[in-house]
């Protein structure tokens, strides 16, 4: 992996997506190498080398989300909106965690992105922050199937352990239950089995989207789902995706977990 130390002009950015007023991310590209991410596609990451190959950290964000907190910069702020905040690069880095310890020390409301266990290293920081939240991102609960399209990430059953262990420790957690795949993990008993698990790993609600079909995404998925035998993916069409709201309304409903659109 090719790690590039870059500068970034602004540590916070404005974020359109629901509930979040500003974005942080740490780092551009990531090498969890999702085969389903679209975060390229968004962003115009260029490189020649292929997705998840390229890492750029972004070496002074501590000290430009500092600056931009001391001018009053206030809002809910989303750790990880295009890329992993906790991907393996955090290990060394910590950038991540200096960008928390300052968002708590400003009384700042929180809402973290993952698929990592690194997350459960600060633990210390989220334990005892109310405006804190996690929410861990699992959209196929099988661990041989999530080993073909996000080969580079904990495996579900890992993901899940940190939800627990997370919400034991009294810290608010969601299930991001994205993307739910055509053909792969959009099963009736798929879409149970991952409210199910939220549930008993003690997440207050679960949100949810279908797959984003974006050009460069589109084209690593299909690749990675024929070299696993499965069949390649198509569009979820309107009534597809009725049908998989209706299936994780009705288990959200009995398991009493509340259930979100993602967009």
């Amino acid at each position: 992996m090719l790690v590039r130390l870059v500068k970034c002009r602004s540590a916070a950015s404005p974020s359109r997506l629901p509930g979040l007023d500003w974005a942080i991310n740490p780092y551009r590209g990531c090498s969890h190498a999702c085969s389903y991410c679209y975060a390229q596609d968004v962003t115009r990451f260029e490189t020649d080398r292929p997705w998840g190959d390229v890492v750029d950290v972004k070496t002074n964000i501590v000290a430009q989300l500092k600056k931009e907190l001391e001018k009053g910069a206030r809002g809910v702020y989303g750790i990880g909106t295009v890329t992993d905040p906790y991907q393996p690069a955090e290990k060394e880095c910590e950038l991540t965690r200096g960008c928390l310890a300052l968002l708590k020390r400003f009384d700042a409301h929180i809402s973290i992105l993952t698929k990592s266990d690194l997350v459960l290293r600060d633990m210390d920081l989220l334990r005892d922050w109310e405006g804190a939240e996690v929410g861990i991102s699992i959209g196929c609960a099988d661990d041989r199937v999530a080993s073909v399209i996000e080969a580079g990430a904990p495996p579900p059953s890992r993901r899940f352990e940190v939800l627990s262990e997370l919400s034991s420790a009294k810290i608010r957690t969601y299930l991001m239950a994205a993307p739910v795949i055509r053909g792969v993990c959009d099963s009736e008993a798929a879409l149970k089995e991952l409210v199910s698990r939220a549930t008993r790993a003690g997440a207050s609600s679960v949100m949810w989207d279908k797959l984003n079909h974006k050009p460069l995404a589109s084209s690593r998925l299909k690749l990675a789902l024929v070299a696993g035998g499965f069949q390649s993916c198509g569009y979820h069409t309107p009534e597809d995706a009725k049908r998989i709201r209706t299936i994780l309304a009705r288990a959200c409903e009995t398991n009493g977990i509340h259930l979100e659109d993602a967009f």
